[in-house]
């Protein structure tokens, strides 16, 4: 099991990569069609809120005992998994 240091750490890195990544993504909406455009917004809006969620459950995951912590991180780890489904998802649509 990764320890809990390490485990936040990484987190925090994923979630900045992430970002830089939806920055890249909207940057490339201002040249897409209205029809896209409308579509890449909607996505971005639900990356965002799911970005937010995970920003709030690391700060909790920080402040969380051990034992606490052993459960919040196979949440975590689900949220993460949707979060890079979703990201693959838009690369995939938007960089063509």
């Amino acid at each position: 099991m990764t320890d809990q240091t390490d485990y936040f750490a990484q987190a925090k890195a994923q979630i900045e990569s992430w970002t830089a990544e939806m920055k890249k993504v909207q940057e490339q909406m201002m040249s897409a069609g209205a029809e896209s455009q409308e579509q890449l917004k909607k996505q971005m809006d639900s990356m965002m809120e799911q970005r937010k969620e995970m920003e709030a459950q690391l700060e909790s995951l920080g402040k969380a005992n051990m034992d606490a912590w052993k459960d919040m991180q196979a949440g975590m780890e689900k949220a993460w998994a949707a979060m890079q489904k979703s990201m693959e998802d838009a690369m995939k649509r938007y960089n063509k």
